[in-house]
């Protein structure tokens, strides 16, 4: 799985994914990647400093956007990267305001058909979306679920339920409702993006961005 990640990163160049310059490995102490150092806090970091409280919306959205912009490139390779492990603590943002994507340990490459074993078998409770349990097939819409539980989380203080308690019986309360000062739209956009069956789902990372960046407009599936 190291060498899954290394060589995935070693490909890519994006302003809001950090790059790696080297790998190598030393006997007896282990393999390393060498890439450029991200200062800043992670989400996940200011979670825990707002004990709860939800953050503000115009000072979210901007760095999801960016992240959009770095899982729509990811999606964009050929064949596609999934990163599969979407979530507060994976999102940097650098003293300038910019977010950056960090942890690539379950990203896999996705071939049609090709179950989640093919890859490092994990989920994070809240993010993972329930196709990534036991060997369901992830793709592109995926992530598109993870990054809006994020959000979710974010602009709620409140960590979503998981994926899998939501089949039989959804109780997952619309953003909006835990936090009135969240936009109809941006509210409406999270819990499309949040739906459990991939189907339903903003179809690609997009037209997620799409509906958050003009969050006036019917963005179609």
């Amino acid at each position: 799985q190291f060498l899954v990640e290394a060589k995935i990163l070693a490909g890519l160049a994006h302003p809001n994914l950090p790059r790696v310059i080297d790998t190598f490995f030393i006997p007896g102490k282990g393999q390393y990647l060498v890439m450029d150092f991200v200062g800043g806090e992670d989400l996940d970091e200011m979670l825990v400093r707002a004990a709860g409280q939800a953050l503000p919306e115009a000072r979210v959205l901007p760095w999801i956007r960016q992240v959009c912009e770095a899982l729509e490139y990811l999606h964009s390779q050929s064949p596609p990267i999934i990163h599969r492990d979407v979530k507060p603590a994976n999102i940097k943002i650098t003293p300038e305001g910019r977010a950056i994507l960090v942890d690539f340990g379950l990203a896999k490459r996705y071939t049609p058909g090709t179950k989640t074993s093919a890859g490092a078998q994990a989920v994070t409770q809240g993010y993972s979306p329930c196709e990534q349990y036991g060997k369901g097939i992830t793709d592109a819409r995926s992530d598109v679920y993870a990054l809006g539980a994020t959000l979710y989380h974010l602009l709620t203080g409140v960590e979503p339920v998981e994926s899998i308690q939501r089949i039989a019986h959804d109780p997952l309360l619309p953003a909006k409702s835990l936090n009135p000062a969240i936009s109809p739209q941006v509210s409406s956009a999270i819990q499309r993006a949040m739906q459990v069956d991939p189907a339903l789902r903003f179809q690609n990372m997009a037209k997620f961005r799409a509906a958050l960046t003009q969050p006036k407009r019917l963005i179609p599936a």
